[in-house]
């Protein structure tokens, strides 16, 4: 197999599981969690998330490197300017940079949020918990439209419209 195909693979699993790691918070796991009342709540929350954080940060991780790999082997990273030549070329590079800064806000948001969200277990604070919750419902929804329009900018972008 060539490495042009292992990096598109690698590229194209770790965004869609990303994605859908992002589906499944939205849709399944706050709601879920906005049901739960007091250290229930808390519980939930401060076991959740943090896994969730984690799956997160390894999918964004190959999602990028894997990005970054197959770019070096297509342009070898001299051929830059060729992304702003055609509109296929600035959809792939809009998307790549949506998925970026979507992954650097991610690293700086679990940095900041997940030691607050395991110290819920132990503490039990409903009003913590139901603040981080309300962060923890807008911030994957915004993610998540994101992750779409990159999508549908790289699919645009490698095949066209």
């Amino acid at each position: 197999m060539a490495p042009i195909t292992i990096a598109r693979w690698l590229h194209l699993l770790a965004a869609a599981a990303w994605l859908g790691e992002v589906i499944t918070v939205v849709f399944v796991i706050v709601p879920i969690a906005l049901r739960l009342e007091g250290p229930d709540r808390s519980r939930y929350v401060s076991r959740v998330f943090p896994r969730v954080f984690q799956l997160a940060t390894v999918l964004a991780l190959v999602t990028l490197a894997a990005g970054a790999w197959l770019n070096y082997l297509i342009t070898g990273w001299r051929d830059l300017p060729s992304y702003f030549s055609s509109s296929r070329g600035l959809a792939i590079l809009v998307g790549g940079l949506l998925g970026l800064l979507l992954a650097l806000f991610h690293f700086i948001v679990e940095g900041r949020l997940e030691p607050r969200l395991r110290h819920l277990a132990q503490s039990g604070e409903d009003p913590q918990a139901t603040r981080a919750l309300r962060f923890l419902t807008l911030g994957p929804r915004i993610g998540l439209i994101i992750l779409i329009t990159t999508f549908l900018l790289m699919m645009i972008g490698s095949r066209g419209l």
